[in-house]
């Protein structure tokens, strides 16, 4: 709901695009606000603005509306059998690396797989193998863990920037 108002910028049109009455959708968001604690419209502007909060919350809201799309169709696929999927754990910093032309080149030779990418630490990486929430990860620790085959892809050397006037320089 707060999705609607915060791209009509008006309740009377958002609750239209919604098909129910504007006093019960300003109602759930003066519970949101309540829950939450904080203002996330400003009322008395025209058009509707959004706080800072509001944005915020906005723009979790689209993040968190974009998963649920991506889990219907990966669900719906599944369902039909058309497409497999491969979940892979990355760590941020793999980013700076290989892995995003990895997965391109993978995407493109492999169209019946859909490829999803997880941000996780190396950590969380370790348990999400286990329980096969991902079934390849990338990171930076080396685990010890007789329950996870590793491969070393590559090895970077560490580099420490210092001031001159720093001791260690």
């Amino acid at each position: 709901m707060s999705v609607a108002v915060a791209r009509a910028r008006n309740f009377t049109r958002a609750a239209e695009q919604l098909h129910i009455a504007q006093p019960p959708l300003s109602r759930q968001i003066q519970l949101l606000e309540n829950e939450l604690g904080v203002a996330l419209v400003l009322r008395n502007s025209r058009p509707l603005r959004l706080t800072d909060a509001g944005r915020l919350f906005y723009e979790q809201a689209l993040q968190v509306l974009g998963r649920v799309d991506q889990m219907k169709a990966a669900t719906s696929r599944l369902g039909m059998n058309q497409q497999k999927a491969l979940s892979i754990g990355f760590v941020a910093s793999t980013l700076y690396g290989g892995l995003p032309m990895l997965v391109r080149k993978l995407r493109q030779r492999t169209l019946d797989v859909d490829i999803q990418l997880i941000e996780l630490s190396s950590l969380q990486q370790f348990d999400a193998l286990k329980t096969g929430r991902i079934d390849v990860g990338f990171g930076r620790i080396r685990a010890n863990d007789s329950a996870i085959v590793r491969t070393v892809l590559r090895e970077e050397r560490l580099v420490l920037a210092v001031p001159p006037s720093f001791d260690l320089a």
